[in-house]
């Protein structure tokens, strides 16, 4: 089963806001959702609220516990624990999806995307974002200027090699 939201596709949207997950994505969508049991409905949660992005980030309900432990882990007070519940408390619903993938957006998702007509979904390994077909070019966009910048005074650049760039583990950092 697949267990990564992978890929892309451009799916119809109707008046009601009504849309149907691709097959692929529903595949990780009950693969990533330990809750979900044979005939349930697999979980997911769209956050909405971040208003410097272009899109909504979808999360299955596994990867939606997890951020949600390690942001109640957080320190009450602190502002990214702040700015983290606003966007994954009060700017997110968790959304029942039928069992022919079908699902409502969320009225402030679709005021935030504007869609008419379709929305491209874009896998992101163990989340996915909604958006606007159009806006979908400029994310390719977005990427080629990065690789640009990565690839700068490179004859030859990898992008794989970015993933060997390992980012700190708290729990190394505190062994020191």
């Amino acid at each position: 089963m697949d267990s990564r939201f992978q890929g892309e596709s451009l799916n119809k949207v109707d008046g009601k806001g009504r849309i149907s997950l691709p097959a692929k994505f529903r595949r990780a969508l009950q693969s990533g959702d330990s809750r979900c049991g044979p005939g349930d409905a697999a979980r997911l949660y769209i956050a909405y609220g971040n208003p410097t992005t272009n899109f909504v980030e979808c999360l299955s309900g596994d990867y939606y516990d997890d951020l949600v432990r390690r942001i109640e882990g957080m320190d009450d007070g602190e502002s990214a624990r702040e700015l983290l519940e606003y966007l994954y408390f009060v700017k997110c619903d968790e959304v029942g999806v039928d069992e022919t993938g079908r699902f409502v957006l969320p009225p402030a998702a679709r005021e935030k995307l504007g869609l008419d007509g379709e929305a491209l979904f874009q896998g992101k390994g163990q989340k996915f974002h909604i958006l606007k077909p159009d806006d979908g070019a400029a994310a390719d966009d977005k990427v080629r200027k990065m690789l640009e910048k990565f690839s700068e005074g490179k004859e030859f650049f990898n992008p794989i090699s970015l993933a060997n760039k390992r980012r700190p583990d708290p729990a190394d950092v505190d062994a020191q």
